[in-house]
């Protein structure tokens, strides 16, 4: 019998409640430069730019600060608005439309197309992650560029002592009056279906202790190794593939926690 059954699945995940409020508190951070390589890349590329699930626009305002023509796409209603909002707030221009990363058409194609902050790998299904690759391409100019994030669970793998097993894995001080936003975190590993089936619990506490919210949210994601990635952008037409680790000038190896993918 699978490991995993088929109740909860979720592709193309739809963030709301509390776990989109506290997004960008626990989602933040930035300890590999992933902005400034994306501020890199579009520099470089130049031409516009589509970000494919934008969330509250961490890569897109930067790039449309440094005068990049951008446009923002993501599935969840509540992250459509706060983009749209914080894109107004700072004075900027740029279009956020809400669709499916498997199934969009906007009627028009891009110099580079971004998927950031592994995104892809929400989409648990592999016929949901080829049709999204599709799409991606059918969006690309003749000469444009793909360009992804994705994340390798090392640790995950390694230590199937902590499948099932809670922990906590951000502790965060929000406002002014001795608030806290918690995350815990309890993951299940298919290392044969290379699935993490993840349920987080978000919680805000008050300067006591006390729980003031809490909620339970469970998600998919799959892994991929260096050459399955370039078996499946191959499978949907891309025909040059490179695949570097942290963000770094290195072929992706032992050791690196995420991958950027470069694809033409």
């Amino acid at each position: 019998m699978p490991k995993f059954g088929r109740m909860g699945r979720m592709s193309n995940k739809d963030y709301n409640g509390l776990e989109a409020e506290l997004y960008d508190v626990f989602r933040g951070g930035d300890e590999l430069d992933e902005i400034g390589f994306y501020s890199n890349v579009a520099a470089e590329k130049s031409g516009n730019c589509l970000d494919l699930g934008c969330g509250t626009g961490r890569i897109l305002i930067p790039l449309a600060e440094q005068g990049i023509d951008i446009t923002g796409l993501d599935s969840s209603q509540f992250m459509v608005e706060e983009c749209r909002s914080r894109v107004v707030s700072a004075g900027l221009s740029a279009e956020v439309v809400r669709d499916d990363l498997r199934t969009f058409d906007l009627g028009r194609q891009f110099d580079l197309v971004i998927i950031p902050g592994a995104s892809f790998q929400l989409l648990d299904e592999r016929k949901d992650a080829i049709s999204a690759l599709e799409r991606a391409r059918a969006h690309l100019l003749p000469d444009g560029l793909l360009v992804m994030s994705l994340f390798m669970p090392y640790y995950e793998i390694i230590n199937e002592s902590l499948d099932g097993v809670w922990r906590l894995e951000k502790d965060e001080a929000i406002g002014n009056d001795g608030e806290r936003a918690l995350c815990h975190v309890c993951a299940e590993l298919d290392r044969c279906e290379q699935i993490m089936d993840m349920r987080h619990r978000f919680e805000v506490i008050d300067s006591v202790g006390a729980t003031v919210k809490s909620e339970l949210k469970h998600s998919r994601l799959r892994w991929y190794g260096k050459y399955e990635l370039e078996l499946l952008l191959a499978s949907v037409g891309f025909q040059s593939v490179e695949i570097i680790g942290d963000f770094g000038d290195e072929e992706v190896g032992d050791g690196h926690a995420a991958m950027a993918v470069f694809a033409k």
